[in-house]
């Protein structure tokens, strides 16, 4: 009988939080670009350690990399540079404490 009991809970208790109506935010992805910021403990503990990881790798196939883009795509190393290591280090060193969109490297 108990087991009966806390299942009828369980349910009239996921019913009450799912019929509880919710307040709806609909921002469009160019709203949620102009406010994107990260707690600055997560940025310093987290984010920056990942980019700092993805620089090290990108430069690591970089190296290996480049001769074969500069014998096939040679007017594009600047890009293929660009998304390997130029991204992810202008997001680890150059961008502003817990902001994710501050800087950009053109190529």
């Amino acid at each position: 009988m108990r087991k009966i009991g806390r299942r009828v809970l369980a349910v009239l208790g996921l019913v009450v939080c799912l019929g509880v109506p919710q307040q709806a935010l609909a921002i469009s992805y160019e709203d949620s670009l102009d406010d994107c910021s990260y707690p600055p403990v997560l940025d310093v503990m987290v984010m920056r350690p990942l980019g700092l990881a993805a620089t090290v790798l990108g430069l690591a196939l970089f190296v290996p990399i480049s001769p074969f883009a500069v014998f096939t795509v040679w007017d594009e190393v600047d890009r293929v540079a660009n998304d390997l290591f130029l991204s992810p280090a202008a997001f680890t060193f150059r961008r502003p404490l817990g902001e994710c969109a501050g800087v950009l490297v053109a190529y």
